[in-house]
């Protein structure tokens, strides 16, 4: 039988608030419409199974058909909240800020059976996003569903207990997960343990920018890939893509090059807004797939960048405006690495201090440059001692990265010295990731 996924879950409006066009910020369906983006661009059956308000339906109907749904089937209502996402910071560079307006007070009503839509299309796949809706229900429906079950665990999941749930067959989340975080200590035996109650086959842990992780809970196996570099205008819904293109098995159920083959097509959606060239993008990568699948890419465990330090050498001084010292910080911890700043723990040089008491702070840095991996200069301005500790630490092999925001920089032992030299916080931290990849 051919597959066919059903795609059970809210539909929203994201709303890209740091994206602007003619007409304002950049909006599309969002929720469940993010993956049948990908069944559609590599032609895998799919049927929508959604929550959502009366006002989206015409436009939900209508881009059902323009991506080739099999069946569109309205599972509940929402009522009270208009299921409008704003997204603050789209390219996820840090937190992205998404806030689900009048979340609080939105009324779920139950308007089909899941059942009969079972019966009716068929599924070989069911994949579920949970939500504010009654996902308890769902999972009990499915308690006699004989075919696969894949569940994502990112959102109002911290509820769904293994003895309310049918047999699975993937558990997917990604770092930003409240499960993940929160009840499993942010660590990967940790996750493990939690869900082995769940008689689960697969555990597909999305690192973002660091590749992914997959273990097999039948084989005792772990599976890598690596994730693929692109300049990113969004991240949003891009694991939702990598879900949808890993349970199609499209390489004959081969975990690491449907893994592979995932990220590729996630990295195709994460430089784009246009389904179009989405789909004519991830046509490319299947029309050359044993070339792109075997690429290099970026590999880099969400537990490795816990002990990697990042010594950030700026101006970090009173009279000196460092919000941007204190974005960058944030950002690195984000995406779980350990910026180091070292007038901060180390202390500043003062007028009033003895010779000796001057020199501790200078040995007490030059013990901290010598025990981090990386080094990123912010040049806020023209600061003599910024340049000094660039230029040490790259004379010791280590990567180094420039962060010139203001655009000051004219010299050209600076521009040529580091790996990347870079505008943007969101440069630097793709380039974080090159710069410490697994080679």
């Amino acid at each position: 039988m051919d597959k066919r996924v059903l795609i059970i879950g809210e539909i929203f409006v994201d709303t890209h608030l740091d994206i602007i066009d003619i007409n304002g910020p950049l909006i599309r369906l969002g929720g469940i419409f993010h993956s049948a983006r990908a069944f559609s661009a590599i032609g895998v059956e799919y049927v929508l199974a959604y929550y959502a308000p009366d006002y989206l339906d015409d436009d939900i109907n209508y881009y059902s058909c323009v991506l080739k749904s099999q069946g569109c089937f309205r599972l509940g209502e929402v009522k009270n909240a208009p299921n409008v996402m704003l997204v603050n910071e789209s390219r996820e560079v840090g937190d992205q800020g998404y806030y689900n307006i009048l979340k609080d007070q939105a009324v779920y009503t139950e308007i089909e059976q899941l059942t009969n839509i079972v019966n009716i299309t068929k599924p070989t796949d069911i994949l579920i996003y949970p939500g504010r809706y009654d996902t308890k229900k769902i999972l009990i429906d499915l308690r006699d569903y004989k075919g696969r079950i894949h569940v994502d665990f990112h959102y109002d999941s911290e509820n769904i207990k293994p003895d309310t749930i049918p047999v699975l067959s993937t558990i997917i989340l990604s770092t930003s997960s409240i499960v993940f975080k929160s009840l499993c200590n942010g660590n990967v035996h940790d996750l493990i343990s939690y869900f082995k109650p769940f008689n689960a086959e697969f555990i597909l842990f999305k690192e973002n920018r660091g590749g992914a992780l997959c273990y097999s809970f039948p084989k005792d196996n772990y599976y890598e890939s690596p994730a693929y570099y692109v300049p990113t205008m969004h991240s949003v819904g891009v694991g939702d893509i990598y879900n949808a293109v890993f349970i199609s098995d499209l390489i004959n159920r081969d975990t690491e090059k449907n893994m592979r083959l995932a990220s590729q097509c996630a990295a195709r959606y994460a430089e784009t807004m246009l389904y179009e060239k989405f789909q004519v993008n991830v046509q490319a990568v299947l029309g050359n797939l044993e070339q792109m699948i075997g690429l290099e890419g970026v590999r880099l465990s969400w537990e490795e960048r816990k002990i990697i330090n990042i010594y950030i050498a700026a101006p970090d001084f009173p009279d000196i405006n460092t919000l941007l010292l204190d974005e960058l910080s944030e950002s690195l911890r984000y995406h779980n690495f350990n910026p180091r700043l070292p007038i901060r723990e180390n202390g500043i040089v003062r007028e009033t201090m003895t010779p000796e008491e001057k020199l501790q702070i200078f040995r007490n840095d030059l013990d901290l440059l010598s025990t981090c991996h990386l080094l990123i200069a912010v040049l806020l301005i023209n600061d003599a001692g910024t340049l000094v500790e660039l230029g040490m630490f790259a004379q010791s092999g280590k990567p180094t990265i420039v962060f010139d925001p203001y655009n000051i920089c004219q010299n050209m032992f600076v521009t040529h010295t580091p790996n990347y030299f870079c505008k943007t916080i969101g440069e630097v931290i793709d380039a974080t990731y090159q710069c410490l990849r697994r080679r």
